[in-house]
């Protein structure tokens, strides 16, 4: 038996070559949309931080809680309460400050209060003051006592914040006594 030559003609080079370049173009294709739509997702994202403004006016003491957006798209608030002691209550300070903490509105005020609530929006570069609380300082000691805190440690009322992107799958949540927002799944 004679064995027949093999060949391969010209046009199915061609044609297997063309084919082979189709499916490498699909690939890079299908990797570069992915790289697309996750930098359109960052080009986006929010990013909330917490600030305490410490000022010192004649003989009176301000305290300031600011949250901030320093991410690159629009936050929008699930939900926002103080956690005081593992229990959730409204951003309500002068209610939270009534029921848990009766005393530190003897030492000082409030000259402020937020009304942040689910669905809020904070535009990139926003920020919103949650209350200010101003305090007579002959007062101070008596109140960091009475709420057993010192001015260098954290907020003795925790606020936690769950807030999105305006991909809705993008879920953070921050406290204001930690740097990092942390991803929700």
């Amino acid at each position: 038996m004679k064995m027949k030559k093999l060949r391969i003609k010209t046009d199915r080079i061609l044609g297997i070559s063309a084919m082979i370049i189709s499916i490498l173009t699909l690939a890079i294709f299908i990797y570069q949309t992915d790289i697309m739509r996750v930098q359109s997702k960052l080009s986006v994202k929010p990013r909330l931080d917490f600030t305490t403004v410490e000022g010192n006016n004649d003989s009176i003491i301000i305290l300031q809680e600011v949250i901030q957006n320093k991410g690159l798209g629009p936050a929008i608030i699930d939900s926002i309460y103080f956690n005081y002691q593992g229990k959730y209550y409204p951003l309500n300070i002068e209610k939270l400050l009534k029921e848990q903490a009766p005393k530190t509105l003897e030492y000082g005020y409030l000259s402020q209060q937020a009304t942040l609530s689910k669905g809020s929006t904070l535009l990139p570069g926003e920020e919103q003051s949650i209350f200010t609380y101003k305090i007579p300082g002959k007062h101070l000691d008596s109140l960091l006592n009475y709420l057993d805190i010192s001015l260098e440690g954290d907020s003795p009322f925790p606020i936690e914040v769950i807030y999105t992107s305006i991909y809705e799958d993008e879920r953070w949540k921050v406290y204001d006594n930690k740097s990092e927002p942390v991803k929700l799944d």
